[in-house]
């Protein structure tokens, strides 16, 4: 197992030892007291415990040889164990400013080959007059783009060589905190799917004598604000997988238990089952909503949202069959025979009969429009075989079997024409025109509206009516609403 370290330096992480104790550098003239250092002989030393307030200014350096110790790097490596990293990478600037600490980096490099690092990287992100910033231009207001490009650059050289068994350290220790916090982000994301990486700080000991001493980094309650306004962000624009995706290296956290509601929203759209049927504690009942329809429209209603044409226009007819099942189950019943799952009865009502429901085996083009075929009578009770596709079938089970005007209404506006798109987004590739073809027909035949609803539509909302929902409508504003109440609740 290889081990990377990433540490950037900064003003406090060389420091000067005279009398066995530990001197910090004076920050307006640090660049100059190790110009001065760099011209003399010196060496590194372990840190003393001991540490004296006054700050070293370029007149008060000793005679002789100059003694330098490294804390934060030693309890840094103290951390990561007894075999020292694989490979070092360190982040320095080298400015011409009398408080660049210009010797940092190579003080930190000499401290580390005594310690047996062989492979050490130090990359100067700044050199001469550059500075971190550019005011004048929006981008590069915090950090400049080529000062970005520099460190990803060196960042991916060293995390590519990686695996997943291996692990990264980072400890941005010191030096510009602006350019640390995108270190550590570039860390993580030329880490996805190799390394493991854990973030370390040593905490400010200046009032308490003794050894500075790494510690993992603590879970930061900014960071669950920032995920959860992101998934928010996310969910209300229908993007219920890429919300869970954005958050889930949350869960399990401390204080993160909020990520569950986005867990469920993704279990959701993924048509994939909660275990318990429906968890406790999530109170969102439309997602396991006993109407197929339901959970249908609501899943195309958040497909428009998300902007994906293809998956909505797939919903869009799987609506009608959903709801056409949705009343089927209310007058038939599924065989329990594991062998004959397409079999049914009839519970209630009468049973299907004369030219329009029952085919009569004579395989015309009439006949093929009609839904049941009696399979088999077993001790009086007649089995058949349902056809619910387009073409005859699933209209006349609407119009003269479930005797709903709603889905009638529903099935003629889908007709041939929209129907055949969803047979080009299941078997062929749908390309932009066809998606810009399929909107404009969806509209044209008033299940989508103009602004890309589908809640919103008196077509959809009698279906759903039809089937007991009171207020359609309002069933992806309710279910928005409750998430983002969860969401916003602090605990």
């Amino acid at each position: 197992m290889k081990t990377l370290l990433i540490m950037t330096v900064g003003q406090t992480d060389v420091q000067l030892v005279v009398n066995d104790q530990r001197h910090k550098l004076d920050g307006d003239t640090c660049g100059t007291v190790h110009d001065a250092i760099g011209k003399r002989s010196w060496s590194v030393v372990d840190a003393p415990s001991v540490r004296n307030r006054k700050l070293i200014k370029i007149e008060d350096l000793p005679q002789g040889d100059v003694k330098l110790c490294t804390p934060k790097l030693d309890a840094v490596l103290a951390h990561v164990g007894d075999t020292p990293p694989t490979s070092v990478l360190i982040f320095e600037t080298n400015r011409q400013d009398a408080r660049d600490p210009r010797l940092a980096g190579e003080v930190m490099e000499r401290r580390l080959r005594d310690r047996g690092v062989t492979q050490v990287i130090r990359v100067a992100f700044l050199t001469g007059t550059e500075q971190l910033e550019d005011p004048s231009n929006d981008v590069d207001t915090v950090v400049r783009r080529p000062v970005v490009a520099t460190l990803s650059d060196a960042i991916r050289k060293q995390v590519e060589q990686l695996t997943k068994d291996d692990k990264v350290f980072i400890a941005t220790t010191g030096g510009l905190a602006a350019a640390n916090e995108v270190i550590n982000e570039l860390v993580r994301l030329h880490a996805v799917s190799g390394p493991t990486v854990t973030a370390l700080e040593v905490p400010d000991r200046e009032r308490v004598q003794g050894e500075e001493r790494a510690i993992e980094e603590k879970f930061h309650p900014a960071a669950g604000f920032r995920a959860r306004w992101h998934a928010l962000s996310l969910i209300e624009k229908g993007n219920l997988l890429a919300a869970w995706g954005a958050v889930s290296h949350l869960e399990g956290a401390p204080g993160q238990e909020w990520t569950q509601v986005v867990k469920w929203l993704a279990q959701f759209a993924s048509s994939l089952p909660f275990d318990p049927p429906l968890p406790e504690g999530c109170n969102f009942e439309v997602l396991s909503h006993p109407r197929m329809a339901v959970r249908a429209a609501l899943r195309v209603e958040l497909a428009l949202r998300a902007g994906d044409i293809p998956r909505a226009v797939h919903g869009t007819v799987a609506f009608f069959e959903a709801a056409l099942w949705d009343k089927l189950g209310e007058r038939i019943e599924r065989s329990s025979d594991p062998n004959k799952r397409r079999y049914f009865r009839v519970k209630s009502g009468a049973a299907p009969t004369g030219n329009k429901l029952l085919r009569q085996g004579d395989g015309s083009d009439e006949d093929r429009k009609r839904p049941f075929e009696l399979k088999e009578t077993i001790n009086g009770v007649d089995w058949y075989w349902v056809y619910d596709g387009d073409g005859g079938p699933a209209a006349r089970l609407a119009k003269y079997f479930i005797q709903s005007d709603a889905l009638r209404n529903f099935d003629a506006a889908l007709g041939s024409s929209v129907r055949e798109l969803r047979n080009d987004i299941a078997h062929n590739e749908p390309t932009p025109q066809l998606m810009n073809e399929a909107r404009g027909r969806m509209r044209s035949a008033a299940v989508w509206s103009n602004n890309d609803t589908f809640l919103s539509q008196p077509l959809v909302q009698e279906v759903l009516k039809d089937l007991g929902e009171r207020c359609p409508e309002q069933l992806c504003n309710n279910l928005l609403s409750t998430v983002r109440e969860r969401l916003l609740a602090i605990s």
